[in-house]
């Protein structure tokens, strides 16, 4: 018997320490953690091998980078039914708001979580999201 497919998670944060940590939140879960470090790497892994959710930081290599690339994957036919979980160390609010004035689509996020991230909460986030939105389902 063949074992099942691994969801494959992309995260996409500039900051390499995270990634280390999510990898290795996620690994006993057996998800395969894909890391990009800049907003146009990640697109093109996207579209390389689509990814069952990102796990995107709202700012990268520069302020609005995140928002950027949510708003090019709600509007690519191809990627715009992959959840995303946003992650940045300002609160919800204060990212909402600033996303309503860069990219009013990028709050179609699935989810927000806050930096530094708690394991536990991102296991379970990352979980109900995709039972919300198993991969392959489309919308």
């Amino acid at each position: 018997m063949n074992a099942p497919k691994r969801s494959r998670i992309l995260l996409i944060d500039d900051d390499a320490d995270i990634g280390f940590v999510v990898q290795a939140i996620l690994a006993p879960l057996d998800y395969e953690v894909a890391y990009c470090a800049t907003g146009p790497a990640g697109m093109e892994a996207m579209r390389h091998e689509r990814p069952a959710l990102v796990l995107l930081d709202i700012m990268l290599t520069h302020p609005t980078e995140g928002l950027q690339v949510a708003c090019q994957m709600r509007q690519d036919l191809q990627l715009k039914n992959i959840p995303i979980i946003f992650m940045s160390s300002m609160n919800e609010v204060s990212e909402r708001e600033y996303a309503r004035e860069v990219c009013p689509i990028a709050l179609d996020a699935d989810m927000f979580l806050e930096k530094p991230l708690d394991a536990a909460t991102l296991r379970d986030t990352l979980e109900w999201v995709l039972r919300q939105k198993p991969p392959g389902l489309t919308s």
